[in-house]
């Protein structure tokens, strides 16, 4: 009876509840309508809301999330069904509307109702965090003020294409000077760099005259290369080296003029490196194609007289909206010969001129036929030069001309200025600094300077440049050396020249004297150590005002130097030097340079030159004596440089008791105010050099020894301490204190507070603090010895190092605006600190973008609750410009903020098992809603003890992760997961994800509400480019989902983590315990929930129990991409490519496969051939390199000839070692087709043949290997034969042949016949057995 109880209930239930479901719709009708009518207004005004917030992030030049606009897509369509059923609202009634149509009512209540669900779903999924992105900047680039040319983009799209061609290696562009070479090169890189078609793309300008060690330079910057070998040879291996390790690299060297070495440079090309490629410009396209060899050359012509004219319109603006000055403007844009730089010098010297202006440069622009462009880009030229206003303008810009193309130093303009008298009425040093700066400014402004690459410099485009040296040759005899200089003019043509200007060029031997009686300034940059200065060379230059002589050997000086009675500007940089007394009768000097000379002793005849106004004896390492008194005698000394150079200062004393320079002797510098010095003995600082101190502007002062002089410092007034006591700050340091913007303190002893105990006036003027290796530091501020202050106003960086009993950075209060610029904190090695900051301190702290903390024995968090005020304090404390957080190796720490009665019941439990279990709840995360940074972008965490990074809980997430970019994990041993799944969606911006050595990490993503049935269907990592896992023995899988979508991602590293079977694992068998699971030998690593479209490296490692990597169903268009597979150590690993995956893997150019002991076969082609499956499959058209080592399972690298239905035509390097169990090594057919071939080695392997026997081929096969230079084989005892029967296999190229330990194999037959055509192999011996290789007489 109970049975029949039970079922009669059942049946009742599953009838009654669709009954009653379906009448609700026809008594529910009007409320369900009415429902849907409120719902889609309410998604409708949201729709507007997101236009809005979509139209104006477009406005602020941002991206669309996709997700948003897939959103407002769907809304459409949901807002247009919700409201037919609201219009279907009036025909629900039937005779006249008398009487409900049941039917209609039963149909639109339940369309009703299932569109209300839509819409109220739709309402949830459109809460977005964030409607838009800022789109990430590219690699080189923007390029700056880029005119898209429609002119030029057809050849920047072929540039583009035929760097695409694997068949071009080095592609040209050649044009006259000033045409936008340079330019449309940088928008290639820009461009190639977006469509990520090279890995690394960096840049060099060679030049007329190429400095190699500047370009090896300059493309070392752009890979982030430090050059540290002495010679040319040797940088050039470490530069070659480097480029070899990227797959992909775009080499730009720019403004070629001859034929540049790339093997002196150091740049792979060629069958060197496939992946390298060269992008070249030059003014003649014979450079390019005959002396560089490009594949391909692309011409750059003018511009097209309309655009031009548009161009030089737009850079002009409204003047030549004017009638009268149209036609004439017209006139003027068709002379400037379509030149882009041209066009924007004349625009900007002509803009907002009068009509005789325009009429009067027209003149001058038509005074050359119209074939002479040369000359016109010059009378273009001459337009803006003859525009500048003022007497110091031109000579200014002159004086640019004569120096070398790359970046001039503006310090080396002012020294050469100050002698030619250049700016006028300046009668100091600061006065003319000042000029000077405002003359660059509007030489930058003219479009006649740009900026130098370097701070302080600015360099000349090139045509500018060779337009300055014309005009100074022609106007003002000036003597340049552009290229080589064969010999020296006549001397009638010597005598003319007020300048000669020899920058890094080979010239001939110096005559005796150098008759130049009006010469101003010589200057010469010497690159030849041999080269040697006549004794009487400067008898008869007496007006010399300036002379440059770098890297020259001046030992002895040359006695003439004394005739240059006038001389006020004396460089001797980087030369040697000896006795320089005769430089002290130069009774004009002003400024003399003895930069990174060897000089020993500065005698004291330097002591007469009191009109010097700049002394710079800056990196003179060998500098041991100054004269007593010398120093002290120049007393219109403004400038005096001396860092890394003279230490040896003497205490205070009469000076004829002293044989060196004293400190007191600067007190008698009235005007001076640069000083670069340093002083080792801090007992030499007299008491009273308060006043000399006083007055400086610009100081690098180091007390003390050890310091690194070759480290740039952030601002121009640097001091640098290290004290045995306090004692030793006498006034003249504390004033340099309280003016400092950037202090260094090392070693210092007597010192608790760093505020307190130095006198800096609370440091309002520091920008930069540093402090280190002081043990005696227990504070950086002290506010309860002395009361709250006002401190650090303007302080930038934050820098503690090594300070062992540091115990807070604040103790006490501060004032408000104390620390409230500090941007960036550093502290590593301070094992007394337990934290940063309380509550208090980090509310001020607004502006704050880096923390990093490394090797902290005792941190435990960065914000610490200190009283009940602070617990008490509800508020969130909000870093709103933190992007970046470090956390390094601090065995102690337990949250960035923990709750102050969490911690006190954890010091007063000892199990931690009994915390957990009562107050204290689930483990304590990382990060918590109490601390927020929104903007984070980089994160690195290692060697701390967390068992969890974020809550759990997603309404207790720290919303801190929606901008990050770069997430970094190392050896967290106690961490079981990464992230739940909740967080994924908020990770849009994540680039790259590396977890490496965590020794309990079960899975990267797990799902949120374990046990609730709560799983996503799909997780998006729509920016990821980087994702690497190490060292992970536990790691089951990275996350569970029906799809994770990763359509960025470049790179996938996996290596050491065994347990890793299924990359990603479905939501019904996640649960599922690993021991219930039956054994499938065919399960694999990759399938179809894994959709990697983009990825084009991807390396394996140390996966023992790994079977399969990639499952026969994969997502449609994962894996297609990729160019480089590494795969090492895999146990289990049965073999590479599965048949029915060759298709997918066509752009292979790079496999390396090693010591996976159960390897049996790379490329299985079994399943292939049977199928007969014969369209040309060009599964590895692109494989060009493969590397096979220890497999000793090894049987075939193809298990089956392919017979033409695949082709590895462009394999170019085959290395295959040790593996015994292989027998042959090339199919016949593939053997076949090798035209790429350049390298084959085939090292201790059971090898019998290198080309198997293929039954189908005709008698006598044909082997033709045209590029193969090298050939080893070396311990193959089995070898017999190249191929098993009658053949011809040519070898034309062949330059090196190594056979070690073959013994069963004939290399050449017995009775050898040379010639020197190519190798050949036709010659059978009387057992039917030919040797390796043969001769035939032809």
């Amino acid at each position: 009876m109970e049975i029949l109880i039970s079922i009669v209930a059942k049946v009742a239930e599953l009838l009654v509840v669709p009954i009653k479901r379906q009448i609700g719709y026809v008594l529910d009708c009007n409320t369900n309508i009415q429902n849907l009518k409120n719902e889609v207004e309410k998604l409708t005004d949201a729709k507007t809301r997101m236009i809005h917030s979509i139209e104006e992030a477009r406005r602020n030049g941002e991206e669309i999330e996709a997700e948003v606009l897939n959103w407002l897509g769907s809304v459409d369509g949901v807002i247009e069904g919700g409201g037919g059923v609201v219009g279907d609202e009036s025909s629900k009634k039937c005779f006249m509307g008398l009487c409900p149509d049941l039917k209609i009512r039963y149909r639109l209540g339940k369309a009703a109702k299932k569109e209300l669900t839509v819409i109220v779903d739709l309402q949830e999924k459109g809460k977005f965090d964030g409607v838009s992105y800022r789109p990430a900047p590219s690699g080189i680039g923007p390029v700056k003020d880029y005119e898209a040319f429609e002119s030029r983009n057809s050849v920047l799209n072929d540039i583009v294409d035929a760097l695409k061609d694997g068949d071009v290696n080095m592609v040209g562009v050649y044009g006259m000077g000033g045409v936008g070479k340079t330019t449309l090169v940088k928008k290639v890189a820009e461009q190639v760099k977006e469509g990520r078609l090279f890995d690394e793309v960096v840049l060099a300008g060679v030049s007329q005259t190429p400095d190699i060690r500047r370009v090896q330079g300059e493309i070392a910057d752009g890979l982030g290369l430090r050059l540290d070998a002495e010679t040319d040879r040797g940088r050039a291996s470490q530069l070659y080296e480097r480029l070899k390790k990227v797959t992909r690299v775009l080499v730009i060297l720019d403004d070629i003029w001859k034929e540049l070495k790339l093997e002196d440079v150091g740049i792979p090309s060629g069958s060197d490196h496939e992946g390298c490629k060269i992008l070249m410009s030059s003014r003649n396209e014979y450079v390019l194609c005959r002396e560089m060899g490009a594949n391909r050359n692309f011409p750059i012509q003018v511009l097209p007289e309309r655009e031009a004219w548009n161009f030089f319109e737009k850079m002009v603006g409204v003047t030549v909206k004017n009638p009268s000055v149209q036609p004439v403007a017209a006139q003027v844009a068709k002379g400037c010969a379509g030149l882009p730089i041209l066009l924007a010098t004349v625009a900007r010297a002509l803009k907002n001129k009068d009509l005789y202006a325009w009429k009067d440069a027209l003149k001058q622009l038509t005074r050359f036929d119209k074939d002479e462009i040369d000359k016109r880009v010059y009378s273009c030229l001459e337009l803006s030069y003859n525009a500048l206003r003022g007497d110091e303008i031109k000579p200014l810009f002159l004086l640019c001309g004569l120096f070398p193309t790359h970046d001039t130093s503006i310090s080396d303009l002012l020294r050469c200025g100050i002698g030619l008298d250049l700016f006028k009425g300046r009668s100091t040093l600061e006065e003319a600094r000042n000029r000077l700066h405002t003359l660059v400014d509007e030489l930058k402004a003219s479009c006649l300077l740009l900026e130098g690459d370097n701070d302080g410099s600015v360099k000349m485009h090139d045509v500018v440049q060779s337009f300055a040296i014309s005009v100074a040759s022609r106007d003002h005899h000036v003597l340049t050396v552009a290229d080589e200089f064969k010999e020296w003019p006549t001397n009638d043509v010597l005598q003319q020249y007020t300048a000669i200007s020899l920058p890094f060029r080979k010239i001939p031997d110096l005559p005796a004297i150098l008759e130049c009686p009006h010469l101003n300034s010589f200057l010469l940059l010497n690159k030849d150590p041999s080269l040697q200065i006549p004794d009487s060379f400067f008898r008869e230059m007496k007006e010399l005002k300036v002379l440059d002589l770098t890297a020259v050997n001046l030992s002895p000086l040359p006695s003439s130097l004394q005739f240059l009675e006038n001389l006020q500007t004396l460089c001797l940089d980087l030369c040697v030097l000896e006795d320089i007394s005769i430089v002290g009768e130069l009774k004009k000097l002003k400024i003399l340079s003895l930069h990174s000379s060897d000089i020993v002793c500065l005698p004291r005849e330097i002591g007469k030159l009191t009109r010097l106004l700049l002394l710079d004896l800056s990196n003179c390492e060998r500098l041991e004596v100054i004269s007593p008194n010398v120093l002290s005698s120049l007393t219109r000394l403004e400038e005096l440089y001396m860092g890394n150079s003279f230490l040896k200062w003497e205490a205070e004393g009469p000076s004829s008791e002293r044989n060196n320079a004293c400190l007191s002797e600067l007190k008698l510098l009235a005007n001076l105010i640069t000083l670069d010095m340093q002083i080792t003995d801090a007992d030499h600082i007299p008491k009273d050099l308060v006043l000399c101190f006083q007055k400086l502007e610009r100081f690098r002062i180091f007390i003390g020894d050890g310091w690194d002089w070759s480290v740039k410092d952030a601002t121009p007034r640097t001091l640098k301490l290290k004290l045995d006591t306090v004692i030793q700050l006498e006034e003249g340091v504390n004033t340099l204190l309280k003016i400092t913007e950037e202090l260094h303190l090392q070693e210092l002893n007597g010192v608790k507070s760093i505020l307190n105990d130095l006198d800096g006036e609370d440091f309002c003027q520091l920008k930069h603090l540093h402090v280190e290796n002081c043990p005696g530091v227990q504070y950086i501020i002290n506010s309860m010895r002395m009361g709250p202050r006002t401190a650090f106003l303007n302080l930038d960086s934050l820098f503690l190092e090594n300070l062992d009993n540091l115990e807070m950075i604040c103790h006490g209060q501060l004032m408000a605006e104390s620390l409230g610029n500090l941007r960036i904190l550093k502290v590593e090695s301070c094992h007394r600190l337990k934290n940063l900051f309380s509550v208090s301190m980090a509310r001020r702290l607004v502006r704050l973008e880096e923390i990093t903390i490394i090797d902290c024995k005792i941190m435990e968090e960065v914000v610490a609750e200190e009283s009940e005020n602070d617990a008490a304090d509800g508020e969130p404390i909000e870093f709103t410009q933190l992007g970046r957080l470090t956390l390094q190796r601090l065995p102690q720490f337990t949250s960035f903020h923990s709750n102050r009665r969490q911690k006190l019941l954890a010091r007063d439990v000892r199990s931690k098992e009994i915390v957990a279990g009562n107050e204290l709840g689930t483990s304590m995360s990382l990060f918590n809603t109490k601390i927020l940074f929104p903007n984070l972008e980089d994160l690195k965490l290692s060697s701390i003890k967390v068992e969890k990074i974020w809550h759990d809980q997603p309404a207790v997430q720290s919303p801190c992760v929606k901008n990050l970019a770069s997430i970094v994990v190392e050896n967290c041993s106690y961490l079981n997961y990464l992230l739940t799944s909740s967080m994924v969606e908020s990770l849009a911006q994540l680039e790259r994800l590396e977890i490496c050595n965590c020794e309990c990490m079960e899975e990267i993503v797990v799902p949120e509400g374990i046990g609730e049935g709560k799983m996503m269907s799909k997780m998006l990592f729509p920016k990821l480019l980087r994702l690497e896992l190490n060292g992970l023995p536990k790691l089951t899988r990275f996350c569970t989902t029906n799809l994770l979508e990763c359509h960025s991602l470049k790179v996938l590293r996996l290596t050491n983590c065994p347990e890793l079977k299924e990359f990603i694992s479905n939501p019904l068998s996640a649960d599922v315990p690993a021991m219930s699971k039956p054994d499938d030998t065919k399960s694999a690593l990759f399938d179809d929930k894994v959709a990697f479209p983009d990825l084009e490296v991807f390396r394996i490692g140390e996966m023992d129990n790994l079977k399969v990597i990639w499952h026969t169903e994969l997502h449609s268009d994962s894996f297609c991409k990729l160019k480089t597979l590494g795969v090492r150590s895999g146990k289990n690993l049965l073999n590479i490519f599965p048949s029915s995956m060759l298709g997918r893997f066509h752009n292979i150019e790079s496999l390396i496969i090693n010591d996976c002991d159960s390897v049996e076969e790379i490329f299985d082609l079994q399943a292939l051939i049977n199928e007969e499956q014969r369209l040309a499959v060009t599964a590895s058209q692109y494989l060009r390199v493969v590397f096979l080592m220890n497999l000793p399972q090894l049987k075939h690298v193809w298990n089956r000839d392919p017979q033409g239905i695949l082709s590895f035509h462009n394999l170019c390097t085959v290395h295959v070692w040790g593996c015994p169990g292989l027998r042959s090594l090339f199919p016949a057919s593939i053997a076949q087709n090798l035209p790429q071939l350049e390298e084959l080695l085939i090292v201790n392997c059971g090898v019998e043949e290198i080309v198997a026997k293929d039954e189908g081929l005709e008698e006598g096969p044909e082997f033709l290997f045209p590029k193969v230079n090298f050939l080893q084989l070396r311990e193959l005892p089995e070898l017999k034969r190249f191929y098993p029967g009658i053949h011809t296999s040519e070898w034309p190229r062949l330059k090196e042949l190594w056979v070690f330990h073959c013994e069963k194999i004939e290399i050449f037959p017995s009775e050898m016949k040379c010639s020197h055509e190519a190798c050949r192999e036709d010659h059978m011996d009387i057992e039917g057995q030919q040797p390796l290789l043969s001769f035939r007489k032809v």
